[in-house]
């Protein structure tokens, strides 16, 4: 009976290590797979940045078609610039303004960020894809931080 016992209980423990890792494994595809985005990949959708100085890299990307915004999402944190299909002529600059601002969300806080000042700069355009290069500061009414985004860089597909 003991035997039989300690059997069922370590192969229970290797059942819920199991559904542990599956349980991250669909947490992590939802993330990546928001209902309407499209998942990033090198050479496809892409956004990247530094949210002060720690890497921000989109796992997904909202068509700015649909949310007329270019819009990256990672885990609960994206960054939302301002889109218009006018904007997509190399060497274009968008400047950040109270009218034009960049969306910004953090993990673990509550409070919605603005980026009122920086720019972007748009870098390629070919049939298929739009390039494009930011950075702003982003402040929110709620709080007194302030984040600084640089290196921003974006690629999305044009006509979608």
């Amino acid at each position: 009976m003991i035997s039989l016992g300690l059997l069922l209980f370590a192969s229970s423990c290797n059942s819920q290590q199991t559904a542990k890792q599956q349980a991250i494994a669909e947490k992590n595809a939802i993330e990546a797979a928001r209902p309407g985005t499209i998942p990033s990949k090198s050479g496809g959708w892409t956004m990247r940045a530094k949210i002060d100085g720690k890497d921000f890299t989109a796992s997904s990307l909202m068509p700015p078609a649909v949310a007329g915004r270019i819009i990256g999402y990672y885990k609960s944190a994206y960054i939302g610039l301002p889109y218009d299909r006018r904007y997509l002529v190399v060497g274009k600059k968008i400047n950040f303004g109270e009218s034009n601002a960049v969306d910004l969300s953090v993990p673990d806080d509550d409070n919605f960020y603005a980026g009122r000042a920086g720019e972007m700069k748009i870098t390629r355009v070919t049939s298929d894809w739009a390039e494009g290069v930011f950075h702003f500061t982003a402040t929110s009414h709620g709080s007194s931080k302030t984040f600084n985004v640089t290196d921003g860089f974006f690629r999305i597909a044009v006509g979608r």
